[in-house]
């Protein structure tokens, strides 16, 4: 027999072919007597009990707030032509309108966009497609929780050629604020505020701010709130990178007040392509948007908020819409909650207060807004091209 032959029973191999046939009988070995990986767990979602409130029939709610315990519902109604419609609703679910007084002809037709309160004092921005591009026309209010007015400003206040658009108003100690987009002297839009001086809202310049784009950096602020019973006034949005690469990265502006300087903290983990896009505080500070498709949560001390923030790394991995309105952050007690939407699901997110979170049901279709108000989660969710306004009891979640 050759030596390079091996002699196996009636057959003789080649000891050259040796090896690799047996390796090809361990590998249908291996594969005939594994059995398939299990699949990942599932996160578990909760059920949980929402019940509509009734809103007239003409009535689509467009934005929330709360009010010493109430909820103030803006949006817009059809019934003898489009005006706008503001409603208190108290705990038991009871909606009563609020008297308003539009003074300018936008202002007649607008829909309530934004709304902010402290203590009894509101205020709220209105919005209307009008003129020959049928462009926002944009409409302030102020007043209480039992008559709004709407105080007409010029045209160039908000309008004009170099116009970008309105985001939200916001409330602070040191008074109400407005956030939006202005053209920027490079090109492009900055970030813009508006500030009320008497009847008038006056816009503050941007340039050479953290407010402003750069060489290096484009800036997208997309929502606006202002930081728990304190003077900081928090924009949401994101920054766009010219690196090797154009990168989109969630980031905050915050305004500790007004004597002091605008910051820019674009924040960590947020992946190559993510966007923050509400804030509520309380202790902390939560911040909810996306990051590469996922939800996700970055929290920072407001205190010292430079270098504080993180991505929560115990959030569960959801999908989430990210060409709607996003996710809205909410507050119950100390506790941070988001409420988002994905292909015609929305889902409520509530932190366990022990480094991790759950899962509860929602109504479905798109959140459009949401907030707290007496211990109530309460949310507008369009589906199908239906608006409605839904709550639930949050004090029973433990």
């Amino acid at each position: 027999m050759p030596r390079h032959q091996t002699h196996w029973g009636h057959v003789t191999i080649p000891r050259r072919l040796l090896q690799p046939c047996l390796l090809l009988l361990m590998m249908i070995l291996v594969v005939s007597c594994s059995s398939p990986a299990p699949p990942a767990p599932k996160e578990t979602v909760h059920e949980l009990g929402w019940s509509r409130i009734a809103l007239p029939e003409s009535v689509a709610a467009s934005s929330l707030a709360a009010a010493s315990g109430t909820l103030l519902v803006g949006g817009r109604t059809s019934t003898g032509g489009d005006h706008p419609a503001l409603f208190t609703v108290d705990a038991s679910g009871t909606a009563r309108p609020v008297s308003l007084h539009p003074n300018s002809p936008y202002a007649k037709v607008a829909d309530l966009a934004s709304l902010a309160a402290r203590g009894d004092d509101v205020v709220a921005i209105g919005a209307a497609h009008g003129g020959a591009h049928a462009n926002f026309r944009w409409t302030v209010w102020a007043g209480s929780r039992h008559r709004l007015n709407e105080y007409p400003q010029t045209f160039e206040t908000f309008g004009g050629q170099s116009a970008g658009g309105l985001l939200d108003i916001v409330t602070t100690s040191e008074g109400a604020a407005i956030a939006g987009t202005w053209a920027a002297r490079a090109g492009g839009l900055d970030a813009a505020v508006w500030l009320r001086q008497g009847s008038k809202w006056v816009r503050q310049e941007s340039a050479g701010t953290a407010l402003a784009n750069t060489q290096e950096i484009q800036v997208a602020p997309r929502a606006a709130n202002g930081a728990g019973a304190g003077s900081t006034m928090i924009i949401s949005g994101s920054v766009i990178t010219f690196g090797e690469g154009a990168e989109q990265r969630a980031a905050v502006w915050i305004w500790p007040n007004r004597s002091s300087a605008w910051t820019l903290q674009q924040l960590p983990d947020a992946g190559t392509h993510s966007e923050a896009l509400s804030s509520a505080c309380a202790q902390a500070c939560w911040v909810a948007g996306h990051a590469d498709g996922k939800v996700a949560v970055w929290s920072f001390d407001l205190a010292r908020s430079a270098g504080t923030a993180s991505r929560d790394s115990t959030l569960p991995s959801l999908e989430i819409d990210t060409d709607g309105p996003g996710p809205r952050t909410v507050m119950s007690d100390d506790r941070p909650g988001v409420v988002f939407s994905h292909a015609g699901s929305t889902r409520l997110l509530l932190s366990d207060g022990h480094n991790g979170w759950q899962i509860f049901t929602a109504p479905s279709g798109s959140v459009l807004d949401a907030t707290t108000a007496g211990g109530s989660l309460y949310a507008i969710i369009r589906s199908d091209n239906v608006v409605g306004l839904w709550t639930t009891d949050l004090s029973a979640i433990h």
